[in-house]
């Protein structure tokens, strides 16, 4: 029995001894691949590092390139700042010196000549037009013949950086020097908003504020004349304001002492107070690259307490003196469109532009102050338009056509209606000009007009007027640029 228990015993060492020496090589090739793994992990991390390490000296050669190379753009900017700043004491000096006058010569004003005549050739008299709305004398008529026209002399000048003036003088075909407009004017406001004070154009209408010289005609429009007398102006103040927007829009207003009655003629005031008032607003801007637009509306009233206006045409249609006291006012409205291939006008354009103006009256009417000496009430409501196109074909060369309509309207004259007749006549006109423009300085004009703008007192017949002119328009020395 305890043989057979050794036997087993013995034969339970000799199976475990076999099964050690079976495992004993598995777990050294464990051992070893775990140790590889070990190896491989630490040959990685060195590698990781190192390439690190490789990037940061990297960035540090670069930022220590970059401070170099800041360094020196620093030194070259206080470099360039001492020569600037050395530049700018220089220019200061100089100009210093030359705000010193070296004689009371030195600082003459900007001066332009505008050289502006006529020959007329008139199928009737031209001393009386516009029956119903104008006498002979409220305003000026282009006379038969060769004739100086309305040459103009203009001076411009920056008073100081906060001020500008100019002085626009006339030289009318009757040898007298008028004064057309002597104004000082704002340069530095701000917010849009530029002050004009003296005597200036007032900017109600499209054509009323710019000089003869630029008109597209050699006449002015029948409404033109007829309700503010080719340009009508003032003594007083003008503001006006410009909005800050992506499109043009300008905002004004005038007040002034009313020495001109708009289309009746000059009035001599003895008062302290503001006789004229007026309104006007101008909105404008592009439609693509080759068309432009602006629209306008305008107001115009007025006042005169003592009677020395004349009313209408009356006194050349009587014969006698006749005076108005009361106010007037005027609604104006008026569009311009211009083309010109991809905005370019040199070689080709055109422009559009209508006006209409309604002006109503109302106050009291003295007739035959020398005589009869009657007065009573009057009223009178009375609108005029023109439409034109003017198109330039050739470089050097314009044409252009123009129709002018006036209503007489409504008038009542009360009790002075026994002694004189109510206007019932609307004047119209078309005329054609053609022009040659050989440089920006030059213009000569040829134009004809046909119309009917007169009626015969005694027997109410219409007249037909043609009226043919040449012009010449010569600019001399610097002038600035034109409106719209």
């Amino acid at each position: 029995m305890r043989l057979k228990l050794q036997m087993k015993q013995g034969s339970l060492l000799g199976l475990l001894g076999v099964g050690l020496l079976c495992t004993s090589p598995s777990l050294g090739f464990a051992q070893n691949a775990e140790l590889e793994q070990i190896r491989r992990q630490l040959t990685e991390l060195r590698n990781d590092y190192e390439s690190r390490i490789r990037a940061l000296e990297d960035q540090l050669r670069a930022a220590e390139d970059l401070a170099k190379s800041s360094q020196q753009a620093a030194s070259e900017a206080a470099a360039a700042a001492e020569r600037l700043e050395s530049a700018v004491t220089q220019v200061q000096n100089t100009a210093a010196a030359a705000q010193r006058p070296a004689s009371q010569t030195a600082l003459n004003p900007a001066i332009s000549v505008i050289l502006n005549g006529t020959w007329g050739l008139y199928e009737s008299d031209p001393t009386t037009q516009i029956t119903g709305f104008l006498g002979s004398g409220a305003s000026e008529i282009l006379p038969r013949g060769p004739s100086l026209g309305e040459s103009e002399l203009f001076l411009s000048a920056s008073v100081d950086p906060y001020f500008r003036g100019s002085l626009m003088a006339s030289l009318t075909p009757d040898n007298e020097v008028e004064v057309e407009e002597a104004f000082f004017e704002t340069l530095s406001l701000g917010g849009g908003f530029t002050l004009k004070g003296g005597r200036f154009l007032s900017g109600i209408g499209y054509w009323n504020a710019q000089h003869p010289h630029t008109w597209d005609f050699a006449e002015a429009s029948l409404v033109q004349r007829a309700f503010l007398g080719n340009n009508y102006g003032d003594d007083g103040l003008q503001l006006r304001w410009v909005a800050p927007l992506p499109f043009f829009l300008q905002l004004g207003t005038e007040v002034g002492r009313g020495r001109d009655f708009a289309g009746m003629g000059e009035i001599e005031r003895n008062n302290n107070g503001a006789n004229s008032w007026a309104l006007f607003a101008k909105v404008g801007g592009d439609i693509g690259t080759s068309y432009s637009w602006q629209l306008g509306a305008s107001h115009l009233r007025q006042k005169t307490e003592s009677g020395v206006v004349p009313l209408f045409d009356y006194d050349d249609l009587s014969g006698l003196q006749n005076r108005f006291a009361g106010r007037q006012r005027i609604w104006g409205a008026d569009l311009v469109i211009k083309w010109a291939p991809d905005g370019n006008p040199l070689y080709q354009n055109f422009r559009f532009a209508t006006e209409y103006h309604r002006r109503k009256v109302d106050g009291q009417f003295t007739f035959d102050t020398t005589g009869l000496n009657q007065t009573d009430a009057a009223k009178a409501a009375q609108s005029g338009w023109y439409v034109q196109g003017v198109y330039q074909f050739h470089p050097y060369w314009r044409a252009g056509l123009r129709y002018d309509r006036l209503s007489s309207g409504t008038v009542d004259l009360g009790a002075n209606a026994a002694y004189l007749s109510v206007p019932d006549f609307d004047a119209t006109r078309l005329t054609f000009m053609a022009d040659y423009n050989p440089s920006e300085f030059s213009r000569i004009r040829a134009e004809i007009s046909e119309g009917r703008t007169r009626q015969v007192p005694a027997t109410g017949e219409t007249v037909s007027d043609t009226i043919a002119f040449v012009q010449y328009i010569f600019s001399l020395g610097a002038h600035g640029a034109h409106q719209f």
